[in-house]
């Protein structure tokens, strides 16, 4: 999961302080109440971007200690998550005992020979997992980790406005958006690192394999890829799109789509909680912000009638140097995140809240009715995302940075 995301740890520091707080609080315990056995320590650095993290870690490392007395689960965020220089201790280079890996960097993961095995059929007794998702997490025909959540970008629009589900080149997004029309435009982040994953995905959406769309990553930026970025770009309101400022501001166009700046808007499914919360926590009344049932829901919109567009698993793995009781604990961590429960937990929120609509790998959740109740657009991403490609390969992180930097250099920084 890339993008936006990346951002979104500056935020970190000053929305945590209650949680490290939190976290702090039961080792203290365990050390003044010496004649109590000290509880094994269990370290899960936790993908960190998502909606309202530090809630989320909360309920997972409560939810898990209450049923595990004799563990006590340290969860970290790891700002420089998506950093794969050694020095920067990104999540490939960490020191943890369960690792929440985007698929971006499981080759890597495999190559460093950093993942533990599962226990002999310990992945068998999970359920049934999506099976784009189980097919990613396998390494000659063996489960090597335990998809927990998918990621895709998606085209929002204003289903009573716009019929654009049906969208599927570029040509036709231009003949349905009228940018110079104020609210009338598309809003996609296409500035710095953002333009790595646009690239990916335009690549596949040419119809190349995954091989083939990683292999041209380090190709410079030939004349028809610079054309369709720069068309893009024109279907943005004017000042959108390259802005840094926008780009440092996590969920900005999100948020702006839910105040009508644009009448469509391309993100990721957990974007959904950006627009929903915008208008419940910030929207007066005749600012006229997007409900839940103003929005309509479509698939990357410039994969051609038969391409396919990328899909981001993230998944647990046990780091290699875990062994003995602490490896059983790792297990019967990820059990407890991966049941229905659990999932529920975080999913499904309190009267009142916005769901974060992250999408789960559990197959059976698209179909059940606590979460469909509050978050009743699940089918309609389930139903794209059964069509993507999960991209995979060694370095991947890199070669992202790299296809981003020169795309950046290729385009104007304003329109």
């Amino acid at each position: 999961m890339l993008g936006e995301e990346r951002r979104q740890s500056l935020l970190f520091e000053k929305r945590s302080k209650n949680f490290w707080k939190f976290l702090a609080a039961p080792l203290l315990t365990v050390a003044l109440a010496s004649a109590m056995p000290m509880p094994r320590v269990l370290h899960f650095s936790m993908y960190p971007y998502i909606p309202e993290a530090a809630d989320a870690a909360l309920k997972i490392k409560q939810g898990f200690e209450d049923s595990h007395p004799g563990v006590l689960l340290h969860i970290t965020f790891n700002p420089n998550y998506y950093d794969p220089s050694p020095d920067a201790h990104g999540v490939l280079n960490e020191d943890a005992d369960v690792h929440e890996i985007d698929a971006i960097f499981l080759r890597d993961f495999i190559d460093a020979h950093k993942l533990s095995p599962f226990s002999r059929g310990f992945a068998a007794s999970l359920v049934p997992l999506v099976p784009l998702a189980d097919a990613a997490a396998r390494a000659g025909g063996e489960l090597v980790a335990i998809p927990h959540w998918l990621c895709s970008d998606f085209l929002f629009y204003r289903a009573s406005e716009w019929g654009l589900n049906t969208v599927h080149s570029l040509a036709g997004l231009k003949a349905a958006l009228h940018p110079q029309v104020p609210g009338d435009g598309l809003l996609l982040d296409m500035a710095h690192d953002a333009l790595g994953e646009l690239v990916l995905s335009l690549r596949l959406g040419e119809r190349a394999g995954a091989g083939q769309a990683v292999a041209q990553l380090g190709d410079p930026p030939d004349e028809a890829l610079i054309q369709s970025l720069q068309q893009i770009l024109m279907l943005e309101p004017q000042g959108f799109g390259r802005s840094a400022d926008y780009d440092a501001r996590a969920g900005f166009y999100a948020r702006q789509f839910a105040r009508r700046a644009g009448s469509a808007f391309i993100g990721y499914s957990e974007a959904t909680h950006d627009i929903l919360d915008e208008t419940a926590t910030s929207c007066r009344q005749d600012d006229h912000c997007l409900a839940a049932s103003d929005i309509g829901i479509g698939g990357w919109p410039f994969s051609g009638a038969t391409g396919r567009q990328n899909v981001w698993v993230d998944m647990y793995g046990i780091d290699a140097r875990v062994h003995g009781d602490l490896h059983k604990d790792a297990e019967d961590f990820i059990r407890y995140a991966m049941r229905a429960e659990t999932y529920r937990a975080l999913l499904v929120p309190q009267p009142g809240g916005v769901p974060r609509y992250l999408l789960p790998a559990r197959d059976d959740l698209y179909r059940d009715p606590a979460l469909l109740q509050s978050a009743p657009l699940y089918p309609q991403f389930r139903a794209i995302i059964d069509h993507g490609v999960v991209v995979s390969a060694a370095q991947l992180e890199s070669r992202l940075r790299a296809a981003a930097a020169a795309a950046d250099a290729a385009l104007p920084m304003s329109h």
